[in-house]
């Protein structure tokens, strides 16, 4: 059975990509226009590139955002710190760890250490999909948002 119209409103969720490499921020853009994927009716999602972890904290700051992808590769401590500024917040996001070297050793440590996922590059359009579909579910029932495109109403201050 399907949600009611009215339960999820139309809009765009944002995924921030926090990684120098321009090439997975490309690949991410088109995996997302080249799909259809959708997370519910009528919403798509939209990629917001940082290339550092200065600028991915600022839009954490003023921005709602549900999902975070993290480049361990060229970043390693950059999702502990996110991680860390975020954990106070309402509803921080899910942070998703993206890696070259992804192993089970490695998803054992984001997993205890509070991440939601390894994502393994190159990415995999099915894998994408799926992780963050599953995010996004996630981190709407647990919060009991359906809107995470929204300006947030008070600075976000993070420890």
């Amino acid at each position: 059975m399907s949600e009611p119209p009215d339960r999820h409103p139309p809009g765009t969720i944002t995924v921030l990509s926090v990684s120098t490499s321009e090439s997975d921020h490309a690949t991410l853009e088109q995996t997302f226009r080249d799909s259809s994927l959708t997370l519910y009716p009528n919403c798509r999602l939209a990629l917001h590139a940082s290339r550092t972890l200065a600028s991915a904290l600022a839009v954490l700051r003023r921005k709602r955002v549900p999902i975070v992808l993290c480049d361990r590769d060229e970043q390693p401590d950059a999702w502990r710190e996110i991680l860390q500024a975020t954990k106070d917040l309402g509803a921080p996001p899910c942070v998703i760890v993206t890696s070259r070297m992804a192993d089970d050793r490695q998803w054992a440590e984001l997993l205890n250490a509070g991440a939601f996922d390894l994502l393994a590059k190159p990415f995999e359009k099915s894998n994408v999909i799926r992780i963050l579909q599953s995010a996004w579910v996630h981190w709407q029932s647990r919060y009991h948002l359906t809107d995470a495109s929204g300006e947030l109403s008070e600075p976000a201050t993070g420890s």
